[in-house]
């Protein structure tokens, strides 16, 4: 499994969309929005109820829907295709913030894992830092 593009830090409030990308509310799955998602992640930074009202997270699914209530460090994982259909509630009051951090199985999607880069030199003859490694 290797880290993908994008990641991003999300902050949802009840202020209208710019473009529409920021419209979250609406049902969508990652991997059609983001083709090189094969695995999605959300780290939740702040608390609903507390920080924010509205804004859970829902699985769409037909027989009956799941809901995730945000909460300061709580980490969603999930698989990014058609059987994870999901949306985020409109958020109604305060401000909603997490992380998405994406994942996929195939090396040409992936991405230089950072860690492998912070403060390090080149080993001669090794492999340089950044490069794509699996998780």
């Amino acid at each position: 499994m290797y880290l993908t593009k994008p990641t991003f830090f999300s902050r949802m409030n009840s202020t209208g969309a710019k473009t529409t990308h920021d419209e979250y509310w609406h049902p969508h799955v990652d991997k059609v929005t983001y083709g090189s998602f094969d695995y999605t992640s959300l780290l939740y930074l702040s608390d609903y109820s507390k920080d924010f009202g509205g804004g859970r997270f829902v699985f769409m699914d037909a027989d009956s829907n799941k809901t995730v209530e945000p909460r300061a460090g709580r980490v969603s994982f999930f698989t990014s295709g058609s059987e994870n259909l999901h949306r985020v509630e409109r958020v109604q009051w305060g401000t909603r913030f997490a992380i998405t951090i994406s994942f996929t199985c195939d090396p040409q999607h992936g991405i230089a894992d950072p860690r492998r880069s912070w403060g390090r030199r080149s080993p001669a003859g090794g492999q340089e830092p950044g490069a794509k490694q699996p998780l």
